[in-house]
C-alpha cells in the first residue's frame, strides 16, 4: 500500500509489468480531483480507478469507472475499499469503453479519458489506435458531458497530434 496526497493505493511491484499506479499522472489526478467536488464523474479506461478514488475523496457525488480488464476493475474495487469509500455511489464497470459510450445515457460533470495508445484486445470488436480513433472517442464522450462540464483527455503517445478544429463547439 502506498499513499499519494493522503489517498491509499495498492501497488504490485512483483507480479505485473504495470504496478497499478502510473506515477506520471500524479499531478493529473490532483487536477481531476480539483474539478470533482459536487460532480458526477466518468472515468474511461479506468485501469485501477486511481482517478476515480481521488475524485471521490475530493467530493464527487458519484463516480463511474469503466475498463475492459477484470484484473484492473477488481483492483479498482480494492482501491475504493482501501480508502473506506462505499461502492454504492461508485460503480466499476468491466466493459469495452467504445461500446459503453454507445449505450450510456447518463450525464457527467467531469469525464476523464485516458486511453491506451493502441489496443488489439480480443475482447474488443476492432483494433483501437488513439491517433485514428480519438475524434470518434471524444465525440462520444462529449455527448455525455453536462453543460459547463470538464473533459480531461490524456495520451502517452509521443507523436500524437490533436486537431482542435474537429471540436468547434467546445472550449479547449
Amino acid at each position: 500500500t502506498v499513499e499519494e496526497y493522503g489517498v491509499k493505493f495498492r501497488v504490485n511491484l512483483v507480479d505485473y509489468l504495470d504496478t497499478g499506479l502510473f506515477l506520471d499522472h500524479r499531478e493529473t489526478r490532483q487536477i481531476a480531483a480539483s474539478f470533482a467536488k459536487g460532480r458526477r464523474v466518468l472515468n474511461l479506461f479506468a485501469y485501477t480507478c486511481s482517478f476515480s478514488v481521488h475524485c471521490a475523496i475530493k467530493g464527487a457525488v458519484y463516480t463511474k469507472s469503466v475498463d475492459l480488464s477484470n484484473t484492473y476493475t477488481d483492483w479498482g474495487r480494492e482501491n475504493f475499499a482501501l480508502n473506506g469509500i462505499p461502492s454504492a455511489s461508485h460503480p466499476i464497470i468491466r466493459g469495452d469503453v467504445l461500446k459503453f459510450l454507445d449505450e450510456e445515457r447518463e450525464k457527467y460533470g467531469l469525464i476523464i479519458v485516458d486511453p491506451p495508445t493502441l489496443s488489439r484486445s480480443k475482447k474488443m470488436d476492432q483494433m483501437f489506435d488513439i491517433q485514428l480513433d480519438y475524434p470518434s472517442l471524444l465525440e462520444k464522450a462529449l455527448r455525455l458531458l453536462e453543460p459547463n462540464g470538464v473533459l480531461l483527455f490524456s495520451t502517452n503517445m509521443r507523436k500524437f497530434v490533436f486537431d482542435p478544429s474537429l471540436f468547434p463547439a467546445y472550449s479547449i
